[in-house]
């Protein structure tokens, strides 16, 4: 039976999400990719025959786009420079960027100012209609992979929108109930 014909069945929108870090809040995302994994498949050759079997379980990047406002772009410069990066190699980073540092340095980021203080996961939120998070992503150990500073152009007036590629060692799903063959259980 389809959802439309259920009253209390009510499906995810894609405008219904939240992304914060361990500063709060990025109300300036207008878009994100969710998490997604890929299994890789191994072959194995028995007379005539290949046989595949599951692999390794790698996650692919989330993709966010931001709208620039105001101090954005510095901001995420300066997660750079806190990740380790120093192009005159001066004493203050002498070990370069390190995975501890940059994945500091995005959880600390709010409103593009960086804050050197404690930094927890990043998190995506879906939600549902009353505002409450219907699945909750923990990205875990995740980092600034790239970032495209926006594009300028005379002849539109549109927003200048900046795009990040987060990497991540893996996610983890909560508030969400998973139908097993023993019953449903609430993550």
């Amino acid at each position: 039976m389809t959802f439309w014909t259920q009253p209390d069945v009510s499906p995810t929108r894609q405008f219904r999400f939240k992304v914060t870090n361990g500063s709060g809040t990025w109300w300036w995302v207008s878009s994100c990719s969710k998490p997604s994994y890929e299994v890789s498949s191994e072959e194995y050759k028995l007379i005539n025959h290949k046989f595949k079997y599951p692999g390794v379980a790698t996650w692919n990047d989330v993709n966010l786009t931001i709208v620039d406002v105001g101090k954005t772009a510095k901001g995420l410069y300066e997660a750079l420079f806190s990740g380790g990066w120093n192009p005159k190699n001066t004493n203050n980073s002498p070990d370069g960027l390190s995975k501890r540092k940059m994945s500091n340095a995005l959880n600390t980021m709010q409103e593009g100012n960086s804050v050197s203080q404690s930094a927890s996961d990043f998190i995506i939120q879906q939600l549902n209609a009353e505002g409450n998070a219907v699945e909750t992503w923990t990205l875990i150990n995740p980092f600034i992979k790239s970032t495209n500073f926006g594009q300028l152009d005379y002849s539109s007036d549109e927003l200048v929108k900046l795009e990040l590629v987060i990497s991540y060692d893996y996610a983890t799903l909560s508030n969400l109930n998973v139908v097993t063959d023993s019953g449903t259980i609430d993550l």
